[in-house]
């Protein structure tokens, strides 16, 4: 194994438990924000994928990669990719289940009804196009009568 990519690998695992600044409880691997960790003969960086532009927790999340790869003995630059896209599809299965049983978060599947992670109604009926941030919206669930935030995408033709 190379120097560098003994560097990648522990750089790797310590941007991997960077937790997001919304949700406390997810790191930013399993909210699929973190794409790559790539290094040349003198440097490294972290590639992230923002699930929104303009998202306001970017600087947070910068700020703890950096500190995070610090803590573990090497210097990163940060790199916002505008390609791949984020898709909610990139979250991992622990997280879905995280966001709907912590935060009431249900995520927009590509096809068929979005489901109340309460009592999985499917007969959700829109509240707002803009949730607590811009990437997400909100949705009423009639039966359990509560609010549901639905995480979007630009890419899923979202009203």
């Amino acid at each position: 194994m190379r120097i560098a990519d003994t560097a990648i690998n522990v750089v790797r695992a310590a941007v991997s438990s960077v937790t997001d600044p919304e949700y406390a409880d997810l790191t930013i691997q399993q909210l699929g924000i973190l794409e790559d960790v790539v290094a040349d003969s003198i440097s490294i960086r972290v590639d992230l994928v923002p699930t929104i532009l303009g998202c306001p927790a970017l600087d947070v999340i910068e700020k703890d990669v950096v500190a995070a790869a610090r803590a573990s003995g090497y210097d990163v630059t940060v790199r916002f990719c505008m390609s791949p896209i984020w898709t909610p599809d990139r979250i991992s299965e622990d997280a879905r289940q995280i966001l709907a049983e912590e935060y009431v978060v249900t995520i927009r599947p590509r096809e068929g009804p979005t489901k109340c992670p309460l009592c999985g109604n499917t007969a959700l009926q829109p509240r707002s196009d803009v949730g607590g941030t811009a990437c997400r919206s909100v949705e009423w669930c009639p039966d359990c009568r509560n609010p549901v935030e639905v995480v979007r995408s630009r890419q899923m033709g979202e009203r």
